[in-house]
């Protein structure tokens, strides 16, 4: 049994050596985008160009196609665009080779949602010949303003304290609304907390960094971000 434990082993490692891997690299840029926040915030009609990178963090050279996709992060997936490279690319993320992928938002049941899941992009590398393994995606946040002004801004409706915070998150609105609960992603756009609204709340559970609530009333979302020491 130990011996064929060994040769499993060395097995993996073999089938593991001499691979590409092709991932997204963290940087990467969208317009229109604001630059004071994760995120951008755009209109239904406005079109999004979206700038990354793909490299090979394998250990062996890469050459072939690579389909770039991007896609709302909803719990069906919701398709935006998709583009297919050619790239040559030398191991352990030496170079890089850059993509553009462009879509407008469209209003309607499969639209954003302002205030919930949905804003999210994520942009998947996936290589096309087999001659590799699809490493990690990006993604990027796009938050979407209709018409209505469903979206608002937090610095004319809620005034928070302490901001940075330890434990506890006082939340006070400045305009009276009936307000419903109160969801928390962090600088990823990934829900890490959701409650029913009240003006204080313990965020002692969550780990140090940026992050952002939205909180819905019966009509509006509004974002807040904070900072979590």
């Amino acid at each position: 049994m130990k011996r064929l434990l060994i040769l499993l082993i060395v097995l993996a490692e073999l089938t593991s050596y001499g691979q590409a891997k092709i991932d997204m690299s963290p940087v990467f840029s969208f317009t229109p985008a604001n630059a004071t926040s994760p995120a951008s915030t755009v209109s239904y009609t406005t079109q999004v160009n979206f700038s990354a990178y793909i490299k090979n963090t394998g250990n062996t050279a890469f050459s072939g196609s690579v389909l770039v996709t991007a896609v709302r992060d909803t719990s069906g997936g919701i398709g935006l665009d998709s583009i297919t490279v050619f790239a040559s690319l030398q191991p352990n993320g030496l170079d890089s080779v850059s993509v553009v992928i462009t879509f407008t938002p469209t209003a309607g049941p499969t639209a954003f949602k302002s205030g919930g899941n949905g804003n999210t992009i994520v942009v998947w590398p996936i290589i096309t010949n087999g001659s590799g393994i699809n490493g990690d995606s990006v993604r990027p946040v796009v938050w979407i303003n209709d018409v209505a002004s469903v979206f608002e801004f937090e610095k004319n409706q809620f005034k928070i304290y302490p901001n940075p915070v330890i434990h506890d998150l006082t939340i006070k609105a400045l305009i009276g609304n009936n307000y419903k609960n109160i969801i928390i992603y962090d600088v990823f756009a990934r829900k890490v907390k959701e409650l029913s609204f009240k003006e204080t709340i313990n965020v002692s559970e969550l780990n140090a960094g940026s992050y952002w609530m939205i909180i819905n009333s019966e009509d509006k979302s509004y974002r807040i971000n904070f900072i979590k020491e």
